[in-house]
């Protein structure tokens, strides 16, 4: 029974993070055609999607503390306010509406998966890097159903149902996270300190490179190596397969040594020299090397995630909110630093040096961790 609760709160917890994460993979998808329809250019629209960003950076930290103390209804309603503006943006016609409504869902989304870590993270204490690994593959997961539906079905539809559709997903997942009953652990010590700070940089420059590379792989391979979009999708979704297979694994064997700076470390060195070697390799080998990215890109996560929910027991919201603060950003710099090199250089290769600059610099501030 005790083992059957613990999977429901995990899988609750996967559905509880899977919105935000489809929003901002989706767009990375149907960029292509919302940049046609409201004729604009790449770099504009990358400008869209790191609004995204910027709105849900700074309201980590407020919304961790609000769901730390009134619990999981926080969650329950930003899933509600988010639907809606799925739905709104499907109607959205000019930069401006898009760019304001892509804001505020960043805004919204903001709860979810701080919510979700302090969810697993009371459900599951002594296989904590396990239950974050299992609800990290939300974001690899959601990826690989993008890249192998988005594409075949914007062949056939317009880009505006995709939003429709995954409004309607969102509020069915709402629904039952409003029943989630909180518990409640006293903590004095602050959910901000060194630890925590200098983890959070960590994860900041480890984001530059996963979510860049995974939110513009598609785009990345379709240009450098000529694949139409259903080929480029494949190619995604098998540097998602990689992600999925990566992350429980990681999870789990950072439970079992309990060396989570260790695990991370080694991931991001190997993370940084296959962004390096990727744009120079053979077509004919793209397929097997994308695996390994994928495999590498998300492996450092789950440790890092778990090391960070451990930094202050009782306050997980609070202290994965401030996490996602200050690393949330690189995924605001990101899309506009990837969508100025594809607009105006057109180096495809200058685009991977530029994400691995992120886990090479991980690599040297995790050290100040010991």
């Amino acid at each position: 029974m005790e083992n059957r609760k613990r999977l429901l709160i995990i899988i609750l917890a996967w559905f509880i993070t899977f919105p935000e994460i489809l929003v901002r993979l989706v767009y990375s998808i149907t960029i292509v055609p919302i940049t046609d329809f409201m004729h604009i250019n790449y770099f504009l629209s990358s400008i869209i999607l790191a609004s995204f960003y910027i709105g849900y950076a700074f309201a980590n930290l407020p919304f961790g503390y609000l769901v730390d103390k009134f619990g999981y209804r926080i969650v329950a309603i930003s899933l509600l306010f988010l639907s809606f503006l799925m739905f709104l943006f499907s109607y959205s016609t000019t930069f401006l509406e898009a760019l304001i409504l892509m804001l505020l869902m960043g805004i919204v989304s903001a709860p979810t998966y701080i919510g979700a870590i302090k969810l697993v993270s009371e459900g599951n204490r002594s296989f904590r890097g396990t239950s974050i690994g299992i609800l990290n593959t939300v974001g690899p997961i959601a990826l690989l159903l993008s890249n192998f539906i988005v594409p075949s079905f914007l062949e056939k539809f317009d880009w505006q149902l995709v939003y429709l559709i995954s409004a309607l997903i969102t509020i069915f997942i709402s629904i039952p996270v409003f029943f989630i009953q909180s518990r409640f652990m006293k903590n004095r010590k602050g959910a901000v300190n060194r630890k925590s700070l200098i983890a959070s940089l960590v994860r900041f420059f480890g984001f530059w490179g996963m979510w860049g590379v995974s939110s513009y792989l598609f785009l990345l391979v379709h240009q450098h190596f000529e694949l139409n979009l259903i080929e480029a999708g494949i190619v995604s979704g098998i540097f998602s397969i990689g992600a999925i297979i990566s992350i429980p694994i990681t999870g789990y064997v950072s439970d079992l040594i309990k060396r989570r700076k260790e695990i991370t470390r080694l991931f991001l060195l190997f993370f940084f020299l296959f962004l390096i070697i990727y744009p120079f390799l053979p077509v004919i080998y793209i397929y097997f090397f994308t695996f390994i990215l994928g495999f590498l890109a998300f492996g450092y996560r789950t440790p890092l995630d778990a090391y960070i929910s451990e930094i202050t027991r009782g306050k997980e919201a609070t202290s994965m909110g401030l996490a996602n603060m200050i690393s949330q950003p690189s995924s605001i710099i990101v899309p506009i630093v990837l969508g100025y090199i594809i607009t105006f250089t057109g180096n495809i290769a200058i685009a991977f040096v530029s994400l691995s600059i992120g886990p090479f610099i991980a690599m040297f501030l995790i050290q100040l961790l010991d």
